[in-house]
């Protein structure tokens, strides 16, 4: 059961250091280039360590803390091989069942998940590709719904853990994960569609494909979510389970919960938003904000999601609960080093604006940083505006009469 809001960690958390230090020392010695025989006796040496270990022990070991001198794509090529070492030790905690439909409903949709990919391997296991495309096609492009369960995970489940983790490098590496299975999808889709589909390269990539996902699945329920389990509380997984609606569900469905009225309800605080260009009341402000045709997002200086307007259509998703999040932690891993750089350079003065424009789901986006300073020119946080500028690409001429037909 998950515990009560609010309460110490420390114990929950409890940090064995000889045998993360242990821990530590197998990982190392492991990724060694040894002989089968060499890898049996340091298992054998480290065994009492590996046989005790607990999902929230590997948000210490050394490859896995946040200062790591191992690159997320480095720590990649070892996960999995490192949980099936692990996985004795894991088992007892691995979450199957839970009576929070939060947990309930991510676990549902594993099961969702490995059934269609297990009803799919007839198409590719029993005989040529070629002969199955259509149904191969068809099963991969439901296969683009498991996005759902990914950004769930990225914008709700990560940024309500993050400050309750000794290191937030094990999400990263599932993020980046999830986006190796992205591309995949698409790749494996275009080879499909393709007009000569290459039998060998599909099937292997298809084998990577499979071992990936089923790798995600392994990775959430022996570690991610009984971590998530032990340091969320009650309150805060209704919250969550609430959010999981703006994004719905991978091949499950499931009817929103009743929300309390004065809970949704937007805080209206009493008052006036008043400058010299005008003014406007609290809920005057939220529906300008929320009717701009643009996403806006507000970091703050320290580094810190403060807010974000509430479109009906956004680009990128966006959940309350990245509200407080450090803004490293709201990309994928790839983009870090990019963001910080940004930052870095706003908050030195050097910049005030960078943008980018990127093709994005047929559309085309036009992204832009901007940083915000105070009258005396002091750095106040970042400003990210994001536009949907294809059909402005477009136009021509120029339209002086209404025409709404």
């Amino acid at each position: 059961m998950y515990n009560e809001e609010g309460g110490d960690l420390v114990e929950t958390l409890n940090k064995d250091q000889k045998k993360i230090e242990r821990l530590s020392a197998f990982m190392s010695a492991i990724t060694k280039d040894l002989s089968r025989e060499e890898k049996r006796k340091v298992y054998e040496e480290y065994k009492d360590a590996v046989q005790d270990v607990r999902p929230i022990d590997l948000f210490y070991v050394e490859m896995y803390k946040e200062a790591s001198a191992y690159s997320v794509e480095t720590i990649k090529k070892t996960a999995n091989k490192f949980v099936n070492v692990f996985r004795e030790g894991l088992k007892d905690y691995e979450l199957r069942e839970h009576d929070h439909p939060f947990f309930k409903a991510l676990l549902e949709e594993n099961d969702a998940i490995i059934k269609h990919l297990e009803t799919m391997k007839d198409y590719f296991k029993k005989g040529p590709i070629t002969e199955s495309i259509e149904a191969l096609i068809k099963g991969f492009e439901r296969c683009l719904e498991l996005d759902r369960k990914f950004v769930k995970k990225e914008n709700i489940l990560f940024p309500a853990i993050e400050d309750k983790v000794p290191s937030t490098r094990p999400l990263e590496v599932m993020w980046s994960l999830h986006d190796d299975a992205r591309k995949m999808t698409k790749d494996i889709l275009a080879h499909l569609k393709s007009d000569h589909p290459d039998e060998k390269y599909l099937k292997e990539t298809i084998g990577h494909y499979y071992y990936l996902v089923y790798g995600i699945v392994q990775k959430e329920q022996l570690i991610l979510f009984p971590v998530a389990d032990m340091v969320l509380g009650e309150k805060t997984l209704d919250i969550l389970y609430r959010e999981c609606f703006d994004y719905g569900f991978t091949f499950i469905d499931k009817t929103p919960p009743d929300f309390d009225e004065e809970e949704t309800k937007t805080n209206q605080e009493e008052g006036v938003f008043k400058t010299k260009t005008g003014a406007l009341d609290f809920k005057q402000v939220a529906l300008v904000f929320n009717h701009l045709p643009v996403d806006i997002t507000y970091v703050d200086k320290n580094d810190r999601v403060r807010y974000f307007n509430d479109r009906k259509e956004r680009h990128f998703p966006r959940s309350p609960s990245i509200i407080g999040r450090l803004v490293k932690h709201c990309h994928p891993p790839k983009s870090v080093s990019m963001v910080e750089t940004i930052v870095e350079n706003f908050k030195s003065g050097q910049r005030n604006e960078a943008e980018f424009w990127i093709n994005f789901k047929d559309r085309f986006l036009h992204i832009r940083y901007f940083a915000v300073r105070d009258a005396n020119d002091n750095y106040e946080g970042v400003l990210e505006v994001s536009q949907d500028v294809t059909d402005i690409r477009g136009l021509k001429g120029e339209k002086r009469l209404l025409d709404w037909e």
